[in-house]
């Protein structure tokens, strides 16, 4: 992540400015001055125009997005993206996606990335036995996934992105056994009208089909039990 504090330190100090005379300036206290150079807050965004006339920078300098900079960082998350989203290892792509939306908070692509991560550490700890699995868990990351699923659907305009986060969503409303709804997400928000079904849906990728086996598996030695 950006250094912001870091920034405005060695811009303070290249303006011969002191932590005190920086804070009267911007109306704040030297202690506020100093917590961002440590590094333990952040200026408000309120702030970043006034410091940049202070400091004679660019908002782009001070947030560390230099030439080239951003376009390098959206790249390893890329990269990263392609690498780790099916991956076998939930944690990692689950470490990687919260880094990516962490830092670009408003691309979509990584807000659908970041909710398949957490659908996935949910479907890993649902196949733990019943004794070592956490239901809080699962239902705290299946939540987080349909609510950024939702928002991706709501506003990205898309239709690729859009439509993974359709099956993604509907995909993890079976997980929940909210048929119903996934039903209705097939019906009326998967964009191809031949496929208007969960399963037909589920069948399209390979979480899907992981899905569907398990919930098959699951029948038969229900009715084993009968």
């Amino acid at each position: 992540m950006n250094n912001i504090g870091q920034r405005i330190k060695e811009l303070r100090k290249k303006n011969t400015l002191t932590q005190q005379a920086l804070a009267d300036r911007l109306g704040v206290t030297d202690k506020a001055v100093s917590k961002w150079e440590c590094g333990l807050t952040m200026p408000d965004i309120a702030m970043i125009a006034p410091l940049t006339k202070l400091l004679h920078t660019s908002a782009d300098e001070l947030l560390g997005l230099t030439a080239g900079e951003e376009e390098k960082e959206r790249e390893k998350y890329d990269r990263a993206l392609q690498r780790y989203y099916n991956c076998e290892s939930p944690q990692l792509n689950y470490a990687w996606a919260r880094a990516a939306i962490i830092d670009y908070p408003n691309d979509y692509r990584y807000t659908e990335w970041l909710a398949s991560a957490e659908y996935q550490l949910a479907f890993q700890e649902y196949k733990k036995s019943e004794d070592a699995c956490s239901t809080e868990f699962i239902c705290e990351m299946t939540d987080n996934a349909l609510r950024r699923y939702e928002t991706v659907i709501e506003n990205c305009s898309y239709e690729e992105i859009r439509r993974k986060a359709v099956i993604g969503k509907i995909i993890t409303l079976r997980f929940c056994e909210r048929i119903v709804e996934a039903e209705w997400s097939a019906e009326f928000e998967y964009p191809d009208r031949n496929i208007n079904t969960a399963y037909g849906v589920m069948n399209l990728t390979r979480t899907g089909r992981e899905l569907l086996a398990l919930i098959a598996n699951e029948e038969r030695e229900s009715n084993d039990n009968v």
